[in-house]
């Protein structure tokens, strides 16, 4: 049955507030304060709120340079993060320019009775850029990325109902198990996708855990919400709530855990998405003390990322048929499969080093040869590249068809100072991204963070094409 939700009576985000920013891609460099936009392409905090339910933790990344919990706190199950980022952006045409971005953070869990608690992610953030007039409704946001009621029925059936942040997926440079990242990313300024999965906005929906025998099964519904434009409930300034963007099509899902013991986990999926059925897996295992193997994987009827961003016959004939745009609804699948290494003592001591590395596929994306029809596009055709860019940022899917991705963790690499290293390569165009990220305490509540990013490639490759080749930030936290 199809639901449409009027926004007038929906009563669980009645005392939200937010604005978010307009989503980027996955593998596509960070959309950062400031940067120039153009024509072709508009081209991502680490903060984890506590889940409410076993289906809600993020996938397994401890060796990333994420701040770990500090040991103040504003209330029992509350966390306040205050932040200032500094931004020096350097575009690809050689122009560069500063920004400053204050944040505050708010986020916990609040209990109401003795089974039910409300789960709270709150963020304020104002943005200031050289050479720009600051403007309230445009550079002060508001973002409610969770704001949700849970109940325990009992020790092992709860229901959550609200706005909620459904993290899927046991990879950790992309997450095809993910769905619903489309359109939900709140403005950031990291490349690491376990920063965008925490800075997003959640969906509305409502979801029940449960076990039967030893296996876990989670069900989720997320209705359809429509909302005029300039409503509070979509895109008004400051405090727009978004919700015709992270619901703006009818869901329900099914997940499926089975008990393999303490070295194998599997997660098996189903979900109905705008009428369209998709089905996935999540796998991982430890082998030995020191090597987790994993591997995700979702299969969809959907529209290519070509079908879907060139619907409206813009484009020429001979591009349209480059890109396979008129290909119509078909399966196609997505994977990620990978290994996480942490380095044996006997090679590195105490030292607490991890190397990951990973092999992404997306169907839908482009293939070596509609890469290159991509990259000759010119006059006419150079708008429809540019909409096939957006919608890629949109949806927060791959552009290219197959990537690499490899990190270098090393926690504690002076004193507690934590240093993370990840790169993004699309062999068949030969560009990429790659991030430095330093994570450096100052008092036992402030942490300095250190970051660079730089993509490379042709203007017209998949990470060439940001209009954001450089950046280099400083930013403090405090944590209470």
């Amino acid at each position: 049955m199809h639901l449409v939700l009027n926004l007038s009576v929906v009563a669980v985000t009645t005392l939200a507030i937010g604005l978010p920013s307009f989503a980027q891609g996955y593998d596509m460099p960070p959309d950062l304060p400031g940067a120039q936009t153009e024509d072709v392409t508009q081209v991502e905090g680490t903060t984890q709120p506590v889940p409410a339910d076993p289906y809600d933790l993020p996938p397994s990344d401890a060796a990333t340079a994420d701040l770990s919990p500090s040991s103040f706190s504003i209330g029992e199950n509350a966390t306040l993060e205050l932040e200032s980022r500094l931004f020096s952006n350097h575009s690809r045409d050689g122009d560069s320019s500063f920004s400053l971005r204050q944040q505050v953070h708010y986020f916990g869990s609040r209990s109401l009775g003795q089974a039910i608690s409300l789960d709270y992610n709150l963020r304020a953030r104002a943005d200031w850029t050289e050479g720009q007039r600051f403007h309230f409704g445009d550079d002060f946001n508001i973002d409610v990325q969770e704001l949700a009621l849970s109940v325990a029925f009992n020790d092992q059936t709860s229901l959550r109902l609200g706005r909620i942040n459904l993290r899927n997926g046991v990879a950790i440079g992309f997450n095809p198990t993910d769905w619903f990242r489309d359109n939900s990313l709140v403005l950031s300024g990291s490349a690491a996708a376990a920063d965008r999965r925490n800075e997003r906005l959640g969906v509305v929906a409502v979801t029940g855990t449960t076990s039967i025998g030893r296996t876990l099964v989670q069900v989720g519904y997320r209705p359809k919400i429509t909302a005029g434009s300039g409503s509070i409930w979509s895109d008004k300034d400051t405090i727009g709530l978004g919700l015709d963007r992270t619901n703006a099509t009818e869901a329900a899902f099914v997940k499926i855990t089975p008990d393999f013991g303490t070295n194998l986990s599997v997660t098996a999926n189903a979900l109905l998405l705008d009428g369209e059925p998709g089905f996935g897996v999540e796998v991982s295992g430890t082998l030995g003390d020191n090597l987790v193997l994993y591997a995700e994987a979702m299969g969809q009827r959907r529209q290519s990322l070509a079908s879907e961003a060139l619907a409206n016959g813009v484009g020429s004939a001979s591009f349209r048929a480059g890109l396979g745009a008129d290909a119509g609804t078909n399966w196609y699948g997505q994977s990620a499969i990978g290994l996480n290494w942490a380095l044996p003592q006997k090679w590195v001591g105490a030292r607490d080093i991890s190397l990951t590395f990973e092999h992404h596929y997306s169907g839908a994306g482009l293939s070596g040869a509609q890469i290159e029809t991509l990259a000759a596009a010119s006059g006419p055709d150079g708008a429809a590249a540019g909409a096939l860019y957006q919608l890629a940022n949109r949806r927060q899917d791959p552009l290219a068809r197959q990537q690499l991705f490899a990190r270098l963790a090393w926690n504690d690499i002076w004193s507690d100072a934590d240093l993370s290293l990840l790169a993004y390569y699309v062999p068949a165009d030969d560009s990429g991204l790659g991030q430095v990220a330093l994570d450096v305490p100052i008092t036992q509540a402030a942490t300095l963070n250190l970051r660079a990013m730089h993509a490379f490639g042709d203007k017209m490759s998949v990470y060439g094409a940001s209009p954001n080749k450089t950046s280099v930030q400083a930013a403090v936290l405090w944590r209470f």
